[in-house]
């Protein structure tokens, strides 16, 4: 069982982690590379209905317990034929589920009737999204996404609140580009250059510890992001990672078979096939991260925000140089 994290509020379904392990195990190589963490198999029961538990199932406990030993019943069937693993006990499952039901039990409330109610009241509210643009379940790099609604266009049903609610999108993106898992990355840097960002920017898992592969900006991506989510704000980070190197380039376009694909196409086989073009500027010497103000960062680093903000087509209103919450420039 684990918590969709961008579907609609208050629900959870109960996921075998076994079978979605035993799944990426079989492909191989031609996994999706997931976390294994049991996010796909989340939100396909979701979808399925008759193998979801919603988080108010977690405070009726006797219809939870008959649901629970219905969808473990159904779960073994599918470890024993297509995986060979040992069968879950539903037992265990429940009491586990069932302790966390009492526990959350004060917290568990209807989310958007709250925040529409806020709303009205006019207070200030803060959506937090997580994961990148393009993981997007539908307007991602489908297949090698995440199974939720990441961009801002999965806040309303994921909130529960009308559109209206929402004035101001502040994006955030590095001043390179990285992935995680499998599929094309047309400015990735398989070289000295990738390993140089990798380690100054700690381009690791947070949970898995995975190395994520890194490459040049690639603009025609973010500008697809701004425009798909209704960017109004951005918001720069780690542009001290790039410190130390003689140039940067960003990824100003794509050629596609020869030809010029000026706009960002989010299909697997097309991104595979295409040669990023590049714009080069000069790079910056010396450490950053003591910069406070925009204009103290050297005009190297300052040339390149804002050629970066004129090819994104949404003002940058705040770089990142370090961790600190000083180390945020304010523009």
């Amino acid at each position: 069982m684990s918590r969709a994290g961008s579907g609609a509020p208050g629900k959870t379904t109960l996921s075998a982690q076994p079978s979605l392990t035993a799944r990426e195990n079989s492909a191989g190589t031609k996994g999706l590379g997931t976390t294994k963490r049991g996010i796909g198999p989340t939100y396909a029961d979701k979808m399925q209905r008759m193998t979801a538990v919603r988080v108010a199932d977690l405070t009726h406990e006797e219809r939870l317990k008959a649901k629970i030993g219905a969808i473990i019943t159904e779960r073994n069937k599918v470890l024993k034929v297509l995986y060979d693993v040992p069968p879950l006990d539903w037992r265990g499952v429940f009491e586990q589920y069932r302790d966390f039901g009492r526990r959350m039990q004060p917290f568990i409330d209807d989310v958007g009737h709250l925040l529409i109610g806020y709303a009205r009241e006019g207070k200030r509210i803060v959506f937090e999204g997580a994961h990148a643009a393009l993981l997007d379940i539908d307007h991602g790099t489908y297949p090698y996404v995440t199974s939720s609604s990441c961009s801002s266009l999965g806040l309303f049903p994921g909130a529960g609140v009308p559109p209206q609610t929402v004035q101001n999108y502040l994006g955030i993106m590095k001043a390179y580009s990285t992935r995680v898992g499998g599929g094309p990355f047309p400015t990735e840097q398989a070289n000295d250059i990738g390993d140089y960002i990798r380690e100054r920017g700690n381009e690791y898992g947070t949970t898995t510890r995975r190395p994520r592969r890194c490459g040049w900006l690639d603009v025609m991506a973010v500008r697809y992001s701004v425009d798909l989510c209704g960017i109004t704000h951005v918001a720069l980070m780690l542009l001290d990672v790039l410190s130390g190197l003689d140039a940067v380039k960003i990824c100003t376009g794509y050629k596609y078979r020869g030809a010029a694909l000026d706009y960002f196409r989010a299909d697997m086989d097309t991104l595979a096939e295409v040669e990023p073009v590049y714009e080069t500027l000069p790079g910056w010497r010396g450490n950053i991260s003591g910069c406070r103000r925009f204009e103290e960062l050297p005009k190297e680093a300052q040339t390149y925000v804002k050629r970066v903000e004129q090819l994104i087509g949404a003002p940058i209103k705040m770089v990142s140089v370090g961790p600190e919450r000083t180390a945020t420039l304010i523009r």
